[in-house]
């Protein structure tokens, strides 16, 4: 299976959301459910378009808090994996499935190109629009 992050938008209120991220790596498949905003998806955009840019040589976003005295969270670590365009993803997920989040977790590794990141990026906005169900994929497959 090809690797892939899908960003799904399950719930929302009047200044926040859920989304549930799917990401699927060769050896790791896992998801999480986080709360967010539009602003923190403004910060993971922008971001990634530094990193693009090359404004930044890796990036970082972090939604929420680790530990165990808050909801789940995630976190992406973007950075070059080699100098022909291919890009590797740090995924952390805090995973609440009823045990304590600060050893219900998972940390691997999501890769993509170039071009592929640059499309998220691009749609990532979608994912803000007020509508359950909206989706926005990395490597973008039948899923």
């Amino acid at each position: 299976m090809r690797d892939c992050i899908v960003m799904e938008r399950i719930w929302q209120d009047d200044y926040y959301f859920q989304i549930k991220i799917d990401c699927i790596s060769e050896f790791v498949s896992a998801t999480t459910k986080v709360y967010t905003s539009n602003q923190c998806i403004d910060e993971l955009s922008q971001s990634i378009k530094n990193f693009l840019s090359g404004k930044a040589n890796e990036c970082f976003w972090l939604n929420g808090e680790k530990g165990d005295e808050t909801t789940a969270c995630v976190s992406m670590k973007i950075s070059h994996k080699d100098k022909l365009g291919h890009i590797q993803i740090e995924v952390y997920m805090e995973i609440n499935d009823g045990g304590r989040l600060s050893e219900h977790n998972c940390c691997f590794y999501v890769n993509t190109e170039l071009g592929l990141l640059t499309e998220f990026q691009k749609d990532l906005y979608k994912i803000k629009n007020q509508q359950l169900g909206a989706k926005v994929i990395l490597n973008h497959i039948e899923f």
